[in-house]
């Protein structure tokens, strides 16, 4: 089965933004379980690797609830959940990273 090329997309802009540090993280409730990059309890790096490991297979996406112009990605990956948007090239929020 072929990877969706949206996905590639998606793929290289969330790594290329965590690699060069350009990320930030989405105010939200429950966010010392529900975004563990965003406490310090995971690092970029721990989510870029899981990242490069996932095949597109579990990938998702839809429009954000509360701007649906803005399309939220999601990646599941050896057991961990990776939610996030993109607001430029290639800043990205953040919204949960968790198992």
């Amino acid at each position: 089965m072929s990877i969706p090329n949206k996905y590639k997309q998606v793929k290289h802009a969330v790594i290329s933004a965590l690699r060069s540090g350009q990320f930030q993280h989405e105010a939200r409730s429950g966010i010392d379980v529900k975004n563990l990059l965003a406490t310090g309890q995971i690092s970029a790096q721990f989510v870029e690797s899981l990242i490069a490991r996932s095949d597109g297979t579990q990938y998702s996406s839809s429009p954000h609830h509360s701007a649906p112009a803005v399309d939220v990605h999601i990646i599941v990956s050896g057991g961990w959940y990776v939610k996030f948007y993109f607001v430029g090239d290639p800043e990205t929020v953040f919204i949960s990273v968790h198992q």
